[in-house]
């Protein structure tokens, strides 16, 4: 049996790459059935991305080059958790989510770009 590692005893390479793979697992985890399973992916994909802020100088900044990886949902997901670091590189991945019609992330990407626009979508 696979006992999970706490988070805070990974390095930020390992915080990273775990938060590659939560994120590809949801991409494939998309569809309505599998409901359930995307949302606890996401909510450890904030678990990870909360430990790498708390890390000091807030290391989010390490998820910096999956903005620009082929997979929409990995460049949605470290797009909204850069949006405070990287502001205008956050929201040009955004946005090519957004382009890319793919559906959910590029939905998922408009409704976040749209929430930053009308002020009722505040990153942390």
């Amino acid at each position: 049996m696979n006992k999970r590692i706490p988070l805070d005893q990974l390095t930020i390479d390992d915080l990273v790459q775990q938060f590659l793979a939560l994120t590809l697992a949801q991409y494939e985890a998309r569809f309505p059935s599998q409901t359930s399973k995307y949302n606890r992916l996401y909510h450890q994909m904030n678990e990870v991305s909360d430990e790498l802020k708390r890390r000091e100088g807030d290391q989010r900044r390490a998820l910096l080059p999956l903005i620009n990886h082929e997979n929409a949902q990995v460049r949605l997901m470290a797009a909204s958790s850069l949006l405070t670091i990287v502001p205008d590189r956050a929201k040009r991945a955004l946005e090519s989510v957004r382009d890319s019609g793919i559906v959910p992330p590029s939905v998922n990407a408009e409704g976040l770009l749209d929430g930053l626009q009308n002020g009722s979508f505040v990153p942390k």
